[in-house]
């Protein structure tokens, strides 16, 4: 079985100061294969985080991220299905 976190507009330190810990507590090293982020991941900080987590992760761009290299859209193959941020 493969594990996607699909997760968005995480505004970290923007208009929070962390995840949730419930939240960080089941996101385990090694736990996830692939991570899918529809924007806002926000600083590099937080994206260095979710790579501890899981190295596949595909990110675009929202309009608080730091990182303005991010695409607009992405499509993401996992298996049969695609998978459009």
């Amino acid at each position: 079985m493969v594990l996607v976190l699909c997760l968005g507009d995480l505004h970290v330190p923007y208009r929070t100061s962390d995840l949730p810990q419930q939240f960080k507590d089941i996101l385990l090293p090694g736990k996830v294969q692939h991570i899918l982020c529809t924007g806002d991941v926000c600083t590099k900080e937080m994206y260095d985080y979710l790579k501890t987590i899981c190295t596949s992760i595909h990110v675009v761009k929202g309009q608080f991220d730091d990182d303005h290299a991010y695409p607009e859209r992405k499509v993401v193959k996992i298996g049969d299905l695609k998978f459009g941020l």
